[in-house]
């Protein structure tokens, strides 16, 4: 709001414990009350409502162990950073600031609020989210704040793979995600956080390239996918599974790099082919990806010109049509369900693409050829 930015979420502190808020309102989930948070559901929305509170240790470098509820001031002393400290109060219109996040706001800094070594013991997750605000924000670190997260940087592979993934996500939605990657690398949590870009440590630097290349687009799976771009599938699934991410995202990253360097044969591979790559729902992922592997590797586009030229060729209906022979079709013509009758019918599609007949009549003609070749 201070930015003069359009507000997408908002935290609500109060004064009120949870049990004073479950009076106020009809329904209300007491979803964290022992931590102070409920969930009041008011006109068909739900929002979260927290008790001020000072924590007590993090002995899991995450929860506090504890909490006891306080002032709107210590609760702010709890907080991660700076300009996350404010308090904004819509009945006075004022902002109450007891950590001077007004200032570093004006400053463009991010700093932590109080000792750094202390805030990133309780959540190291936080050294990740420091980086993220400043890119996104583009502030600078504040000098002590970016000297604990070089030394506490190691400690963030105890953070589960979610709430990593979750803030890489975030950042690689961003324009600046090229910028994030290098900032992440710069304060020494890149290693910890994607090992497998550093063996050999050369992978980094190209990948923060692609990354670079497309982060225009503010498409956070075609950034994935150029980060990860030189790995293999099966090291892609390892890290999806290490980060709990969703089958959806393993699957369209182990496409994408998969045909990443089909871009040298995509012009003249056979139709059918080129319609399977069509007929993916990222294929003009892979498109933006080709660019970038053919201005590099050539410093031009002109594959990836006849490339768009030849899928601007084909009829959107052309592209995945309903088989014309089905496999009843062929059972019908005497064949059994058997691996004959799938090659056959694979290689009947594969004919329909290619645009080798037009009609169904021309479909089964050739039907009977296949059939009558392999007996």
């Amino acid at each position: 709001m201070l930015l003069g930015r359009k507000c997408s979420d908002y935290d609500l502190a109060t004064s009120a414990e949870p049990d004073e808020v479950r009076k106020l309102f009809k329904r209300v989930l007491m979803i964290g009350a022992k931590f102070g948070v409920v969930m009041v559901i008011h006109n068909h929305r739900q929002v979260e409502v927290t008790t001020f509170r000072s924590d007590t240790s993090y002995s899991d470098g995450r929860r506090p162990d504890g909490v006891s509820f306080t002032t709107a001031e210590e609760d702010a002393q709890r907080r991660d950073f700076t300009i996350n400290g404010m308090f904004y109060d819509p009945a006075d219109d004022k902002v109450i600031d007891y950590v001077d996040g007004g200032k570093d706001l004006d400053r463009k800094i991010i700093r932590t609020i109080g000792s750094p070594d202390r805030r990133f013991a309780e959540d190291y997750l936080r050294m990740i989210r420091a980086v993220r605000f400043a890119v996104r924000l583009g502030f600078a670190i504040d000098s002590a704040t970016a000297r604990a997260i070089e030394k506490y940087a190691p400690k963030i592979s105890t953070i589960s793979g979610e709430r990593i993934c979750d803030e890489l996500s975030k950042m690689l939605s961003e324009r600046s995600a090229g910028l994030a990657m290098e900032t992440l690398d710069r304060v020494g949590l890149a290693p910890s956080v994607l090992g497998e870009l550093f063996e050999p440590e050369d992978l980094w630097a190209r990948a923060v390239l692609r990354v670079q290349a497309v982060s225009s687009h503010g498409d956070m799976v075609l950034t994935m996918a150029a980060l990860l771009g030189e790995l293999t599938p099966n090291v892609i699934s390892r890290i999806i599974r290490r980060w709990g991410a969703s089958n959806e995202l393993k699957n369209a990253l182990r496409w994408l790099v998969g045909n990443l360097g089909r871009w040298r044969e995509a012009a003249d591979m056979q139709l059918c082919d080129f319609k399977r790559l069509m007929a993916s729902e990222h294929f003009a992922r892979l498109l933006i990806l080709w660019r970038f592997e053919e201005q590099t590797a050539s410093g031009g586009r002109k594959l990836c010109k006849r490339i768009s030229a030849r899928a601007k060729t084909i009829p959107p209906e052309q592209i995945a049509p309903k088989p014309m022979v089905s496999g009843a079709d062929l059972m019908t013509m005497g064949l059994s369900e058997s691996p004959l009758l799938g090659r056959i019918a694979s290689d009947l599609y594969d004919a329909q693409l290619n645009e080798e007949f037009s009609s169904r009549r021309q479909a089964l003609a050739a039907a009977g050829k296949l059939i009558a070749q392999s007996e």
